[in-house]
C-alpha cells in the first residue's frame, strides 16, 4: 500500500553561538592547511618538480642561484645537490643584501615567503640550529 503525502513539512534548525563558529572556523582553516601542506609535500617530493620550479624561479626573478649550474657537475646525488646549491644561494651576499630591501614590496615579500619555503623543506632551519650549537 503506498504513502499517504506528508500533510505538513517540519523544518530542523541547527544555530550555533559565536564560539561554535569560532570553533568550526578552525576546524575549516586546519583541515584546509592540511590539504594545503599534502600539495605542497607532494608537489615538492619529486625532485623533476623541484628543479622545474627553481627554473621558473630563476626565469620570475631574473636571478641565477647557481643551484643548476651545482646539478651539472655531479655524479652523485641529485637531491643533495639541489639542496647545497640552494643552501649557497641563501647564504650569499648579494641574497643576504637585498632581502631585506625586497620585503618593502609586495612582489618582493612573496618572494621572500617562497624562499623560506623552500628553504624550510631542504632542511635550512635544522643546519643553522646545529651549525650554531657547534658554535657554542
Amino acid at each position: 500500500m503506498p504513502k499517504a503525502p506528508a500533510d505538513q513539512v517540519v523544518i530542523h534548525r541547527i544555530e550555533f553561538q559565536e564560539s561554535e563558529r569560532d570553533l568550526l572556523r578552525q576546524i575549516a582553516t586546519a583541515y584546509t592547511l592540511d590539504r594545503s601542506s599534502k600539495a605542497v609535500y607532494n608537489l615538492t617530493s619529486d625532485t623533476t618538480t623541484v628543479v622545474v620550479l627553481i627554473i621558473l624561479y630563476e626565469i620570475i626573478t631574473e636571478k641565477d642561484t647557481g643551484v643548476l649550474d651545482a646539478i651539472g657537475n655531479i655524479g652523485g646525488d641529485l637531491t643533495a645537490a639541489l639542496v647545497n646549491g640552494w643552501r649557497d644561494y641563501r647564504s650569499s651576499q648579494e641574497y643576504q643584501e637585498n632581502y631585506d630591501e625586497r620585503a618593502t614590496s609586495v612582489f618582493g615579500g612573496l618572494r621572500n615567503l617562497f624562499d623560506n619555503i623552500i628553504d624550510a623543506l631542504t632542511g635550512g632551519p635544522v643546519s643553522r640550529f646545529q651549525e650554531q650549537q657547534e658554535q657554542n
